[in-house]
Parts: structure tokens; sequence; C-alpha cells
């Protein structure tokens, strides 16, 4: 991790300042950035704006580009988001989050199962990773970066909040956390090819679904619960909404199974959705026969 990777390290020492910086001028710097990116990534706006049209036929142009534009504002923001995460002390950032349903983790914990806690690529995820590990001592499953000195801040950063970190290539880590009683936070809504998900409607669309979000709790008996972080831009706080461990889950239906999760997904997305992911190819993956997604 020497001078090959200078950019990434040139990568972490803004990432450590912006963390450094006081909260309102970080927001002033990172403020032009959404719409920097918006006109330099093309590629991606293109990928974000056919999920975005595909994901809601139901509205017009105008409101499409809306929604691409806002979500650009957003990744931007995920920058200083991420930089307060993890290099500003944790407790300054204690008066700007909060949590709802607290209490539906607070009874599975306390019943002695491993938990389950399901979210996805909200711009805002490491700010919801943040809150939900300073209430439980909670550990990640997250995917290897392209980047060794990347992967390195960022491990070594979220280990002051984080418990165990595994990496998504090694199930077995998960599978013994959840089967000791541990509480494991889990982003399933990215699209790893056939062999690993099978195929649920998301958004109206057919989506390779991993697999994983049925198989750990049918390997370790955990509890599932879904969590959904979310940015109220007229406060300026940050919220995770814990719900309800999933009654009934898993079934022996697995494709009904990954349909909840999704529809569950779906409805939280649909109430903000400039703060997803939406640069992701998450329908890179098609049914046999049909048409590739992306051209």
């Amino acid at each position: 991790m020497g001078p090959t990777h200078w950019p990434s390290w040139i990568l972490v020492a803004l990432i450590w300042l912006l963390g450094k910086l006081p909260r309102a001028l970080g927001r002033v710097l990172i403020r032009p950035v959404g719409p920097l990116a918006y006109r330099v990534m093309r590629h991606r706006r293109q990928i974000a704006r056919r999920n975005i049209e595909m994901c809601f036929p139901d509205k017009n142009e105008v409101e499409h580009e809306s929604i691409l534009r806002g979500s650009f504002r957003s990744l931007a923001r995920m920058l200083i988001e991420t930089a307060w995460c993890w290099s500003s002390p944790p407790d300054s950032l204690k008066n700007i989050t909060s949590v709802e349903g607290l209490e539906h983790l607070q009874d599975a914990e306390e019943s002695g199962q491993g938990v389950l806690v399901l979210t996805f690529h909200s711009t805002c995820m490491e700010m919801g990773g943040f809150i939900l590990c300073d209430k439980t001592r909670a550990g990640a499953l997250y995917r290897p970066l392209k980047s060794p000195v990347i992967e390195w801040y960022q491990n070594r950063c979220r280990k002051r909040y984080c418990g165990e970190l595994i990496k998504k290539n090694r199930p077995r880590g998960a599978i013994r956390l959840l089967r000791e009683g541990g509480v494991l936070w889990y982003a399933p809504d990215q699209d790893f090819g056939r062999e690993q998900s099978e195929f649920a409607p998301f958004f109206g669309i057919q989506t390779a679904t991993l697999l994983a979000t049925h198989r750990l709790p049918v390997l370790t008996g955990c509890a599932v619960i879904p969590m959904f972080p979310r940015l109220d831009e007229k406060t300026g706080n940050y919220i995770i909404s814990l719900m309800p461990a999933m009654e009934g889950f898993p079934s022996d239906d697995v494709t009904a199974d990954l349909t909840r999760i999704n529809a569950i997904m779906e409805e939280q997305i649909r109430s903000v959705p400039e703060q997803y992911w939406w640069i992701h190819r998450r329908f890179k993956t098609r049914p046999p026969g049909e048409a590739a997604f992306y051209s």
C-alpha cells in the first residue's frame, strides 16, 4: 500500500479532513459536488436514469429527472456522511441521529436469537450502520473493495463502532456470528449473478435476488429485522427505522420469501427515492431469453 496507491491515499486524506471540519462547513463544501457528478459521471447517470424510468413507469419525464438529480445530490452528501462516521468524534453525531423501533431489536436480542438486520443501499447507509452500532455491537457483511488502501481505511474506521467485519465471500463467519446470538448488518440488494440468486419481483421487474437472506435464517434460526436509514432533509437529522421481526420467516417457499423482502425494501425506497443507490446495475442479470436491461 505504498506510492503506487497515491490516488487512494489522497482520497483517504480528504475523507479524514472532511470528517474533522465543522458539519455546516462540510455541507457547504460538498454541495457543488452533486451537480458536478451528474455532469461528469455520464455512464452512471445513464444507468440511474434507466433504473428510475423502469421502476417508476407511472411518473413523467420531469419527475424522473427530479429523482435522478436528487439522487446525485444524495450521492455527493454520502461523502460527508461517511467522513463524519469514519473520522469525527462518535459523540459529535448524537444530536443529529435517532432510532425508531429500537424495542424490536431489543426483544429479539433478549430472546437469545441471533439477529439479521437487513437494509438496502441508501446513500446514507453508512450513517445507518453507525446509528445501529451505537445501540448494539453489530457485525457487518461487506464487499471487498478494489483499492486495498480504501478497504484498510474503511475497516479501520468502522471498527470504532462496528463489531466483527465479515467479507461477503466468507459466509462461515456470518453463520457463526448469528449462531452465537450476535447481530449482523447486511445490505443484500445487489446483483451478483445467477449462481447466488433467484429471480423475484422488485418494482415489478424480475430481479436477481440474493439467496443469502433466506439461507442465513435457515442455517442459524436467527430473527430477521428490516432496517431503513433516511435523512430528514427539513431537519438535517438521520433516522433509522427498525421494523418488527418478520413472522413466519423463513418459510419453505424461497421465492415467496425473497419477494416479501423485496416488497418491504421497495415500499421504503418509494418513500425517499432520491436517497437510493440508483447508479448500481441492479437489473443486470436477466431471466433466460430476456433482452439486456442496459445497452
